[in-house]
């Protein structure tokens, strides 16, 4: 099973816009003694990704294809994500989150995928790209606030950019759809530290029509272990294993879109709040 860079831009240009992000908010950790502002922790991760699913077709005459149709379904795909959150006060917290997916594979179709109004025959050597790029907002509430539990519960508005391309390895054949819209959720995190040296953390960011599943979800699972390097735990390591997917069935599109994915994550980071390190 092998490796795959997920990313359709350059890392660099994609951690540049972290690092600009970062220096924005430098200056308000920097006057967090001045303000409201107790705490501004910065996450930054990486680690494999692995597609269990991922079901897509465009156009009212469009083929339905999965993973394996197109070589998803064997490689892993290395994968980024950055958070700023900002801790107000006690009780009030802004999360700020960037979440870059794009996998690019390359596959010899097994059987005829008509995409909009463009058909690829059995046979043809391709190379597909699916990208669902998220930008995140969320506020949270800490309804329990004590010294090693705290749960938070709140709500997010994720911006998708979705972008999904199909063409023939020789480029006599090309096709492709993209979409940019907003996406609600509610967000819930229970937070548990047993001792000074552990933390462990369980995020979930959701929203599924229990009437019309097909309809519309998303979701977004996290559970994290950290380990602090210090007393206040200015920096922590942690492991972080994330579920994430959702999808939609809309036949009275413009065109008629059908997308459900299922992704699983194994991530390495770390976690720093800016407001100690620049004390």
């Amino acid at each position: 099973m092998g490796l795959t860079e997920a990313s359709a831009n350059t890392p660099a240009t994609r951690w540049r816009r972290v690092l600009l992000l970062g220096c924005l908010l430098a200056p308000l950790a920097a006057r967090a003694g001045d303000g409201p502002l107790e705490a501004l922790f910065v996450e930054v991760e990486a680690g494999p990704l692995k597609v269990f699913r991922n079901e897509l077709g465009f156009g009212a005459e469009g083929t339905r294809y999965s993973e394996e149709d197109i070589g998803q379904d064997e490689p892993l795909f290395i994968t980024k994500r950055a958070s700023v959150e900002a801790r107000l006060g006690e009780r009030h917290g802004v999360v700020l989150l960037y979440a870059p997916l794009s996998l690019t594979t390359r596959a010899a179709l097994t059987k005829d995928i008509r995409f909009l109004d463009t058909l690829f025959p059995t046979g043809t050597p391709v190379e597909h790209t699916y990208t669902f790029d998220g930008y995140r907002a969320s506020y949270v509430y800490r309804l329990i606030n004590r010294e090693r539990l705290q749960w938070d519960v709140g709500v997010s508005l994720q911006i998708r950019s979705a972008l999904v391309e199909l063409r023939s390895q020789d480029g006599a054949l090309y096709a492709r759809d993209s979409d940019i819209g907003p996406v609600p959720a509610l967000k819930t995190r229970l937070t548990w530290q047993p001792s000074r040296w552990l933390w462990a953390a369980l995020e979930v960011d959701g929203l599924v029509n229990p009437t019309d599943p097909d309809g519309g979800a998303l979701y977004d699972a996290a559970l994290t272990l950290g380990v602090p390097l210090d007393d206040d735990a200015t920096v922590s390591p942690y492991l972080r294993l994330r579920f994430y997917g959702g999808g939609v069935d809309n036949p009275d599109g413009d065109p008629p879109l059908y997308s459900f994915a299922n992704f699983g994550f194994a991530l390495l980071g770390v976690r720093a709040d800016a407001v100690e390190l620049l004390d």
